[in-house]
């Protein structure tokens, strides 16, 4: 599932993932929007989102390739993210997103500073791609899943979507997806992690950040759009508001 955080490309921040992108999403694909590029990108932050959510780990990357000091390289990216907020201060423009692309760049850089290894900038994703795994397994098994809950956030009802089939399967279907990106993350990251192949797991990182990301909110928008074609309004009214037909005997 508000523009990427200026900070971890593959993470950034639960917010951002659900609300930021997926969120979108699936509020553009329910309301009948056509899948196009300006949407996917205004999912995704827009440019000026790509650009702050590439750079902090692209600097530091760069930095260490060129240094192969993993201390100094952390106060590349942790310099430009003050910048950034120094800029938007002076625009007097929105801090949200540039505070938590801030707080990402903070805890990547603190993780650097702390251990010493280059590869722990890239720590922190670990951990909140494996929560977003958790929490996405959890609500299958619970019989939530997370996108029926934004599917009802946009309809209007939490629990009015459950009644119809086509949404409780795309439901499944998209939070099975989104488990899987996330999975994928860690499949390909840790072993480089723990190769302590930092330069492999920078460029992996950027990668299957926000081009993957993106990726996944084009296959999530074409999938609900079809469903949103198939169970419209009115039918979903029909839907979920049509009585059982009771016997009687007239018939």
């Amino acid at each position: 599932m508000n523009s990427p955080a200026a900070g971890d490309p593959d993470d950034s921040s639960p917010r951002r993932a659900m609300s930021g992108g997926l969120g979108k999403v699936v509020e553009a694909s329910m309301s009948g929007e056509s899948v196009s590029a300006s949407g996917v990108l205004a999912a995704i932050g827009g440019w000026r989102g790509v650009v702050e959510s590439l750079l902090p780990a692209s600097i530091y990357l760069v930095m260490f390739v060129i240094t192969a000091d993993a201390r100094i390289s952390a106060i590349a990216p942790l310099t430009l993210a003050a910048v950034a907020l120094l800029w938007r201060l002076v625009r007097k423009e929105q801090l949200t997103a540039a505070l938590s692309g801030v707080v990402g760049v903070v805890i990547c850089a603190a993780a650097v500073l702390f251990s010493g290894e280059g590869s722990s900038y890239f720590v922190p994703g670990f951990f909140i791609n494996g929560a977003w795994i958790i929490a996405h397994a959890v609500s299958l098994l619970v019989g939530w899943p997370l996108v029926g809950l934004l599917f009802g956030m946009f309809r209007g009802s939490l629990t009015e979507w459950r009644q119809v089939p086509a949404l409780k399967r795309a439901a499944r279907v998209v939070t099975v997806f989104w488990i899987m990106v996330f999975f994928a993350r860690l499949a390909v990251q840790l072993p480089l992690y723990f190769a302590d192949n930092t330069s492999a797991l920078g460029i992996a990182r950027l990668v299957m950040g926000v081009p993957l990301f993106a990726l996944a909110v084009l296959f999530t928008w074409l999938l609900l759009s079809r469903v949103s074609a198939a169970v419209g309004p009115a039918e979903m009214a029909t839907e979920v508001t049509e009585p059982p037909k009771s016997s009687s005997s007239d018939e």
